[in-house]
């Protein structure tokens, strides 16, 4: 009982502060580091948590997204995301991704996917990072200012030749997507992708969410973005006010 109890410290620690090293763990939780050790083992074993290629830093894994994403389900997102989502999909023909803020990255929870058959269509549970996709860098705009520099001092890696890796540029891209209410990723993430996103944010604290509007570059001709920017924009206002009080998200 007593490693249970322990594995799921460890967990919750790594969800709260992922990416997370061991040592940092180990100082979080007051744990020998054998201990915390063993547990990541236990844990990673059986897919609840994962080590983020690059640094070996420790993140939730596949298990504790399908886990949360159920929770999410039974406390209002995606009850409330779902019908703006196919509405939205329904009047602009492309595919509409909804995903929630993780450590550095998003994650897709929920998607209505294009009836066209050339679409940008990802996988749920996938990734991405919060500079290099429009959910994400709709989050970062909404986010504290310091929380934005611990970010961007992290590190910028480049996805594809596309992804903005300046700081400075970055910061004024967020600048002006705190402007306009919505985010443009221009195949920052996948080559020939394009997209527009919103944060879902209600009240004054941090984005749970994030809304996005994905197609191919052919059909996602620059003169549409404002508009389905705009589109998107009021799509996440409306999930955010459609959200119970105190709902649980993934």
């Amino acid at each position: 009982m007593r490693s249970v109890t322990t594995a799921l410290q460890v967990l919750e620690a790594v969800a709260v502060n992922q990416p997370v090293g061991l040592s940092a763990l180990t100082r979080t939780l007051g744990l020998p580091k054998t201990t915390v050790q063993r547990s990541l083992a236990t844990l990673a074993e059986s897919g609840w948590i994962e080590q983020q290629a690059g640094t070996g830093r420790w993140q939730v894994g596949v298990r504790a997204f399908v886990v949360g994403s159920a929770v999410g389900a039974r406390g209002g997102l995606h009850s409330a995301a779902l019908p703006t989502m196919r509405d939205l999909g329904s009047e602009v023909g492309e595919t509409v991704h909804l995903m929630v803020p993780a450590g550095r990255e998003v994650v897709l929870v929920e998607r209505v996917d294009s009836p066209q058959p050339v679409r940008a269509v990802a996988p749920l549970g996938a990734r991405g990072p919060l500079h290099a996709t429009s959910n994400g860098k709709a989050v970062l705009a909404a986010l504290p200012q310091e929380d934005v520099d611990a970010y961007i001092a992290g590190g910028l890696p480049a996805v594809t030749p596309h992804t903005i890796t300046d700081p400075d540029r970055l910061r004024a891209e967020l600048r002006a997507i705190t402007e306009a209410g919505f985010s443009v990723c221009r195949e920052e993430l996948e080559e020939g992708v394009v997209s527009v996103g919103a944060a879902v944010h209600p009240g004054h604290g941090q984005p749970v969410a994030s809304l996005s509007i994905s197609g191919p570059k052919s059909r996602m001709s620059p003169e549409l973005l404002t508009p389905y920017g705009e589109k998107v924009r009021l799509a996440a206002e409306a999930i955010a006010f459609a959200l119970p009080v105190g709902a649980d998200v993934p």
